[in-house]
């Protein structure tokens, strides 16, 4: 097909007025280019998350090797929105799950799930007040939780923990605003995620094995909080406090913006990712500090360093799914031992081999190691400790 035809083909598709026989013609197109069923030799036993993970990767695949001028599946629909790129896996996997996996028996597919398979992760955390309670989120009622002197911590509908108050409250903490401030900390476990809003309006996810400390409201001069782990902050705008998010040897300071922090304690260094604004990043060690520009990524461990970078593996984690470029393996099973809770052991004489591409993070444990087994590098799950072999 002519570059203009697919354009059009991908718009009727997206506007929901593509017929099915345009809707194939596009997927046929799609599946030639891409030369996909050769490299990933697709066979009747695979299952559609499978499709969805493989299709995915190699949408991403085919965007950074191909240099032609023709057009690009991935760049147009990033150009329309990040959740868009997902489209092209509905779009693919449905295909191929109707010409491949509905021929499957209900007894095959069932017969494909390990009894010792581990379950992907999910929306849970751990909330302490100040007196010490514990609310566990997940398996709490929506609605108000608790009110601690006028700041109302609101579970919505959607599972978002909500820190608010009304005009008339905010006169009471007004007066007592010189007063010792009121914390709270919400933790994540291994294989959970959560997002809450801060009184401000300042919106946090919570990445899995993390944690946020933070106080209930904030006083006139700044907005402190405190991080372990990984979280992605989008920072109400006020310009007469700061916000400062502190997580080990670094400080990161903002009035108004968009980023991500990875400070992992079993990572090499802390690692900040600017999406929109500008940030400064603070070494507290040496008392350094470097301005972040949207697109840009810090390294902090003996010093500060700065350097552009694929920002799409930073927001991965957020958007659902594993972002893999040019990672090795150790990289790699770190990210699947935070959401799946297992621990890795390697065998002697490992390939050297690097991992791109993506994979949802909604598949079992074993059907993400199935995934990438299509490299040089095999594993076996033994309770909840994954062994890498050659």
């Amino acid at each position: 097909m002519q570059k203009e035809e697919v354009r059009e083909l991908v718009e009727k598709y997206l506007n929901d007025t593509a017929s099915k026989e345009e809707e194939e013609r596009l997927l046929q197109w799609y599946w030639r280019e891409s030369s996909l069923e050769s490299e990933w030799e697709l066979n009747s036993s695979q299952s559609e998350n499978e499709l969805k993970s493989m299709i995915y990767a190699k949408i991403i695949e085919h965007d950074e090797i191909d240099t032609n001028p023709r057009f690009n599946f991935k760049s147009k629909l990033s150009r329309l929105g990040v959740p868009l790129l997902f489209v092209a896996i509905v779009i693919l996997s449905a295909y191929f799950y109707t010409d491949r996996v509905q021929k499957e028996s209900t007894d095959k597919i069932i017969a494909n799930v390990k009894s010792n398979d581990i379950l992907p992760g999910g929306s849970r955390a751990i909330l302490t007040l100040a007196d010490g309670r514990k609310i566990e989120l997940d398996e709490s009622e929506n609605g108000i939780l608790v009110n601690q002197g006028g700041i109302k911590v609101h579970k919505n509908s959607d599972g978002i923990i909500e820190y608010t108050f009304s005009k008339q409250e905010s006169n009471t903490i007004a007066a007592t605003d010189k007063a010792e401030p009121v914390y709270n900390t919400i933790e994540t476990p291994v294989g959970g995620k959560y997002q809450l809003n801060l009184a401000d309006g300042t919106k946090v996810w919570l990445n899995s094995s993390s944690s946020l400390r933070f106080p209930i409201f904030f006083s006139e001069d700044n907005r402190e909080v405190e991080l372990k782990g990984e979280a992605y902050f989008e920072v109400s705008k006020d310009f007469k406090r700061k916000f400062s998010v502190r997580s080990g040897i670094q400080t990161v300071e903002v009035l108004g913006t968009q980023f991500n922090i990875n400070a992992y304690s079993d990572e090499k260094s802390i690692k900040t990712t600017l999406f929109e604004g500008e940030i400064r990043v603070i070494d507290l060690k040496t008392n350094d500090s470097k301005l972040l520009k949207p697109g840009e990524q810090s390294n902090v461990d003996q010093s500060i360093q700065i350097k552009r970078i694929d920002t799409q593996a930073e927001i991965a984690w957020k958007e659902g799914y594993f972002y893999f470029k040019r990672a090795d393996i150790e990289t790699v099973m770190r990210q699947l031992g935070r959401w799946y809770g297992v621990t890795a052991r390697y065998e002697a004489n490992l390939p050297e081999q690097h991992f791109s591409g993506a994979i949802s993070n909604s598949l079992t444990l074993l059907e993400v190691l199935e995934i990438l087994e299509k490299s040089n590098i095999h594993f076996s799950l033994d309770g909840k400790e994954v062994i890498v072999m050659p």
